[in-house]
């Protein structure tokens, strides 16, 4: 995806998504290319402050959880949201204008790999992310506490 393209979804997209999915509770941008999406509110490694990211997301059969992939494009590096999980696991997950808390697990492993091959099956785009990366994208599982 060209930088344009990406600074276009980041200042422009991504706020009034996270708007009108708030304003709406959940009911307008609730899916996208056939995917539902979920606002992850984190708390700022840094600033401690919340941060909030639109992110699509699949549901894993087995456990109940939500599934959320660190791709950021295809991009060498991770997203801000997932540094934020990496220092702080508890979470908030806004879907289907429901807010509830939760902890982000790390998926490692076959499990990971196993999961991002389901992401594939649902969505071709991750397999274009994992091919634009040398970095092993994370795919975090967000459990409800």
């Amino acid at each position: 995806m060209s930088t344009w393209k990406r600074l276009l979804i980041a200042w422009f997209f991504v706020p009034v998504h996270r708007f009108l999915f708030r304003l709406s509770g959940g009911r307008v941008l609730s899916r996208l290319e056939g995917t539902g999406v979920l606002i992850l509110v984190t708390k700022g490694r840094k600033s401690r402050e919340p941060r909030s990211s639109p992110l699509l997301y699949f549901q894993c059969e087995e456990s109940g959880d939500l599934i959320v992939v660190a791709s950021n494009y295809g991009r060498d590096h991770h997203p801000a949201w997932y540094l934020n999980i990496a220092a702080d696991p508890n979470v908030f997950v806004e879907t289907g204008g429901e807010r509830f808390a939760a902890g982000a697990r790390v998926a490692q492993g076959h499990e990971r790999a196993a999961l991002y091959d389901r992401v594939v099956a649902a969505n071709p785009r991750f397999a274009t992310y994992r091919a634009s990366t040398q970095r092993q994208i994370p795919v975090v599982a967000l459990r409800r506490t």
